[in-house]
């Protein structure tokens, strides 16, 4: 299956059934035990390929074909609504006879999906397009949950009535119920992650940029994720209060069973819940445990129902770092427990330390297998997060088993839940505490956009399985030099990153799909503009992972051409990762309003000094200047924006932001521009903007457009004649990626 997922294209899936057919009479000609193994692999590829096939065939394919048309369709819903400020979203299974039976994510931009209900039938106009295609580039983010079409409503849904067995939606229900009364309980600063915490949903706590980014820094993401960690917690509790045997056997599967279904069975859950039944239904059932096969098991029942989550990247994490555990945490808990229980002094507290080693052990058996995962799927790495597991997750239990009484209390008792809510904040407030601190580490965490820590890692790795592979025969695994050298390593690359710092300028435009955000260096000194983007692209954590590749955690200076969403929607994001001096910003309009609001709020959060740029104004920071010119009096809109250029010895370059052709007759009219080697092109290629006047003017050498997919037209062919035309070089994020040019590249 993930042969298929990842190398064959559909139209091939069922070569990987021919190949294991194949396996079937070549096993005759094997030995006994050669023809099991050869028997059972093939039978396993046959399988596999042909689940894939016939979701492709009868899932995938009917779908495409409903891409790109609009029709009135039946439907049930099969999840609650998620209602964001501008914009609702609801899964449901299309139901209609003429229309695929499959699941589809329906998109409101004017309302009315807010009141719908898990098994709720209703009749609306959709307009289908591809789920594996977002912003033109293809997707399998909803593929592996199984949802092959996205639709925009285009009538609002008028229900028809409720499904007959709607009542099966009753745990989603409870752990909406459960949500909801988490941010009655808990103080504001905590429900929302109290919510994830107990019931997966993350949408409120994604809002707080800062949180999310310490915990994700800090490798404490997971403990939101609702997994076996959780599970493991839950059946810890009932076996203290029933004990063991057949009691406790016959009280869990009813209540995994529950707890699975409200939390959605996610991968992560259903994988940790079918090796718990297995755990319990073993006694009762005469069998021995097997936490292998379980493992085994459980991930082929997950693909079989949909192979599309092969792709998945929390069902790949779930279960490299379960597999991880059972490999290895046993090892080294045993390797470390030796070692201290014949080295400690008898006075000291041994179960204090023997618990931090099963922590510890537990945390680097996980690691194993799912940093590389992790560095695939997210390009960065958390260097803290074994420390932070250790200091952590002792509270966690506490807060996840803490916070289901406080709900129980809560349902029957409000105020008194409210007064316990309180104190289990303090906890929370605790795990918020350490993150924050250990994130402020040099390299806390490690982003791979810079091929030093990338080396580092397989540095690692290699020294890692040198140590074990070394060591004298019986003798358990010892860490310590392993970890010593790799800290040496970290160290090692950081200081090759920061000794690479050049002073001449150098400007790299991201690719952060239909938005922009450039980056100027020039030493010790680094300046962004704009940090906006497509949202799926997390432009504010894209420009922080370039920086913070190159170990630069300051900015001097933060500019904002103008509060569009496409050029601010990520500041906040940028806030929460790295430090910065002053956030440049031209006064803002009426209808600007809003967005102003909230990147006040961020750079106040972040401690970040606000400058409102109501007159030209010129910085410098050594050799290297900075000059943003002011909007003209009573612009609005796109016009309402900074002119940005940065200069270095002779090497300038020049933003301008959407400013349209009017705004830029006038800029030129008031301003001898020198000669400029690069020009961000304006409003992301539009014929509105990147006037002759303003070529001439400038004379750039290079043109970077900063675009994505659109339905503007961006760039226009009329503005990439024009540059043709004056023999500008011209580059393009969409087609390239990332940009960098640098005054000794021109």
């Amino acid at each position: 299956m993930f042969l298929c997922q990842y190398l064959l294209p559909r139209d091939y899936w069922l070569t990987p059934v021919a190949a294991g057919l194949l396996c079937l009479p070549m096993g005759l000609l094997a030995g006994k035990r050669i023809r099991r193994v050869l028997w059972l692999a093939g039978l396993g590829v046959v399988i596999g390929g042909l689940c894939c096939w016939a979701q492709g065939r009868l899932v995938a394919e009917p779908a495409d074909r409903l891409a790109g048309e609009t029709a009135v369709v039946q439907a049930r819903v099969l999840e609650h609504p998620q209602i964001y400020d501008d914009s609702q979203y609801v899964v449901v299974r299309l139901t209609s006879e003429d229309t695929p039976r499959v699941k589809c994510r329906l998109a409101s931009y004017e309302g009315g999906l807010a009141g719908l209900e898990p098994g709720d039938e209703i009749v609306l106009e959709v307009e289908f397009r591809s789920a594996v295609v977002r912003n033109g580039e293809e997707t399998d983010v909803y593929t592996s949950r199984n949802v092959f079409l996205l639709g925009i409503c285009r009538s609002a849904p008028v229900r028809e009535g409720r499904w007959p067995l709607h009542f099966l939606f009753w745990p989603g229900n409870l752990a909406r119920d459960a949500g909801l009364l988490c941010r009655r309980l808990f103080p504001e600063d905590v429900w929302a992650f109290m919510a994830a915490l107990l019931t997966g949903d993350k949408t409120a706590l994604y809002e707080d940029a800062f949180l999310t980014a310490d915990l994700s820094s800090a490798g404490l993401s997971h403990v939101v994720a609702v997994s076996g960690m959780h599970v493991a917690y839950l059946m810890g509790l009932l076996h203290f209060l029933l004990g063991g045997g057949r009691r406790y056997a016959f009280a869990g599967i009813p209540v995994l069973v529950v707890f699975t279904a409200a939390m959605g069975f996610t991968p992560s859950v259903v994988r940790a819940a079918f090796m718990q039944l297995c755990l319990l239904a073993a006694p009762l059932t005469g069998r021995e445990e097997d936490p292998p096969t379980a493992l085994a098991v459980v991930l082929a029942l997950l693909l079989a129902i949909n192979p599309s989550a092969a792709r998945s990247a929390s069902l790949q994490l779930s279960f490299a770092a379960t597999a991880g555990i059972l490999l290895l945490s046993g090892k080294l808990y045993r390797g470390m427990a030796d070692y201290l229980q014949a080295h400690l002094p008898r006075r000291a507290p041994k179960r204090a330390a023997l618990w931090a080693v099963g922590s510890i052990s537990t945390t680097f058996g996980a690691l194993v297998f799912t940093v590389p995962l992790t560095a695939a799927h997210f390009n960065t790495v958390s260097v803290v997060s074994p420390v932070t597991n250790v200091l952590c997750l002792w509270m966690i239990s506490a807060l996840f088993l803490g916070g289901y009484a406080v709900l129980a209390v809560g349902a029957l008792l409000p105020g008194l839940g409210e007064f316990l809510g309180g104190l289990l904040a303090w906890g929370a407030r605790y795990i918020f505490g350490v993150a924050g601190v250990l994130t402020k580490l040099p390299c806390a965490a490690v982003w791979l956009t810079a091929p030093a820590f990338v080396l580092w890692l397989l540095f690692v790795y290699i020294i890692f399985l040198i140590a074990w592979a070394c060591r004298p025969g019986g003798q358990p695994f010892r860490p310590v030099m392993p970890v010593c050298l790799s800290v040496i390593g970290l160290c090692a690359a950081a200081f090759s990153l920061r000794m690479g710092w050049r002073e001449p300028l150098q400007v790299t435009v991201l690719d952060v799909g239909q938005g922009s955000c450039s980056i100027l260096e020039s030493g010790t000194c680094s300046v962004v503009v704009d940090c906006g983007g497509t949202w799926d692209r997390s432009p504010g954590q894209e420009a922080a992972g370039y920086l913070q590749g190159r170990m630069r955690t300051h900015l001097d200076a933060l500019v904002i051409t103008h509060l569009h969403s496409d050029h601010c929607n990520g500041v906040a994001d940028l806030l929460a990762r790295v430090q910065v001096d002053c956030l440049y910003l031209p006064v803002a309009g009426e209808e600007e309003t809003g967005l102003a609001e909230e990147v006040l709020a961020a750079a106040s959060r972040a401690g970040t000094r606000v400058e409102w740029v109501e007159e030209d104004l010129q910085i410098r920071w050594g050799g290297f200047s900075l000059i943003l010119w002011a909007p003209e009096e009573g612009a609005k809109g796109n016009e309402n924006g900074l002119m940005v250029m940065g200069a270095r010895d002779g090497f300038e370059v020049l933003i301008t932001g959407d400013a349209p052709r009017e705004t830029e007759r006038l800029f030129c009219a008031r301003t001898e521009l020198p000669d400029t080697e690069v020009l961000v092109v304006g409003h992301h290629g539009s014929a509105t903007s990147t006037s002759q006047q303003l070529l001439e003017a400038a004379r750039p050498d290079a043109a970077v457009i900063s675009v994505g997919y659109n339905t503007y037209g961006h760039p226009s062919p009329e503005v990439l004649e024009r540059l043709a035309a004056y023999n500008i070089q011209v580059f393009r994020t969409d087609e390239e990626g990332d940009i960098q040019i640098a005054d000794w590249e021109v």
